[in-house]
């Protein structure tokens, strides 16, 4: 299915989370991370969310998906699990627009991979979406990998 890995620059571009949960909060952080502009739509939040939202990490707009705050965002994310709100994103984006359909797959066309990254290595495992545990036990290696291979260079 996702088939052609890519890093991509998402500073400051409208990025739409449906979905206040723990998958919501987990994407929100690697999106702000990247400087994305973040914009979570849901009736309610976790605790976390709301802690970005109070700081200004993030933007929250209370209550359901509607089409219009999905029309010209620059990534869609489904994390809602409401089945309402995934059929909201199929009919809404356009086919230029990118979707990551993290409570259903189908509707996405952009996966985030399990990453590690350090200094200036940024590593991004995928396991096409058949065994994201598997995908989390090779970025667990990796880092302790790139830990030890870091301690080693500085005693050289």
């Amino acid at each position: 299915m996702f088939n052609f890995p890519l890093f991509l620059d998402v500073t400051d571009k409208k990025v739409v989370i449906a979905g206040g949960g723990n998958v919501a909060l987990r994407k929100a952080r690697k999106l702000t991370a990247a400087a994305a502009n973040v914009i979570v739509v849901a009736p309610h939040i976790v605790s976390p969310l709301y802690e970005m939202y109070k700081e200004g990490t993030i933007d929250w707009m209370e209550g359901k998906l509607d089409p219009e705050h999905i029309r010209d965002a620059f990534l869609t994310v489904s994390a809602s699990g409401s089945s309402e709100a995934q059929h909201i994103i199929s009919q809404t984006v356009r086919p230029d627009q990118l979707v990551n359909g993290a409570d259903q797959p189908a509707i996405g066309n952009v996966a985030f991979p399990a990453s590690v990254e350090e200094e200036e290595i940024h590593i991004a495992i995928s396991t096409k979406g058949k065994d994201p545990s598997r995908a989390k036990v090779l970025r667990e290696e990796l880092e302790e990998w790139l830990k030890e291979r870091q301690t080693k260079d500085r005693h050289e």
